[in-house]
């Protein structure tokens, strides 16, 4: 009889420890940033940057996006590089401020916090602007599956690209 009751309690007890979460369940701020799930993955790729002048300057560039903290969190670790020289590199933090009804995309560079800037979620496309609307990043993915991202300035009424990625899944080998 105590084998019966010693089995039932630790039936009860794993089943309500590890039960599944329903949407229903879920916080809003969970339920927004798992609708980023289009962009986790690690890429890798080619980059451009455009100078004001109009010239491009190439550039490599590796992109990891993942979920942190029992996904509430979108994490990015990005990394730019030269002649096989890193010359940048972010960590940046994107959640859902319900407050707000905005995702919030927080850059980390070596020197602290860039600007913040607030997203808005348009069909399986990240909008990411600076609170002045001066300056606009995008994220999405494109027809073929690879990873898009570029940022935009403002200049006289027109969006003007500053720099583009349109990188490849890496396949990691184990």
């Amino acid at each position: 009889m105590l084998r019966i009751l010693t089995i039932c309690l630790i039936t009860v007890f794993t089943t309500n420890t590890f039960a599944q979460e329903t949407p229903s369940t879920k916080p809003i701020e969970r339920l927004a940033i798992e609708k980023l799930d289009f962009l986790v993955g690690s890429w890798a790729g080619e980059g451009v940057s455009y100078d004001n002048d109009g010239s491009e300057n190439k550039y490599y560039d590796t992109e990891d996006f993942w979920f942190d903290l029992q996904n509430s969190l979108l994490i990015i670790q990005a990394r730019g590089f030269r002649d096989n020289k890193q010359f940048y590199g972010l960590h940046t933090v994107i959640y859902f401020d319900n407050d707000k009804q905005k995702y919030v995309y927080n850059p980390y560079s070596s020197r602290g916090l860039s600007r913040s800037f607030y997203c808005d979620l348009k069909t399986k496309k990240l909008l990411c602007y600076l609170e002045d609307q001066t300056y606009r990043l995008t994220f999405q993915r494109t027809a073929d599956g690879k990873w898009n991202e570029f940022g935009e300035r403002l200049t006289d009424g027109a969006w003007q690209k500053n720099f583009e990625t349109i990188l490849a899944p890496v396949i990691s080998v184990k």
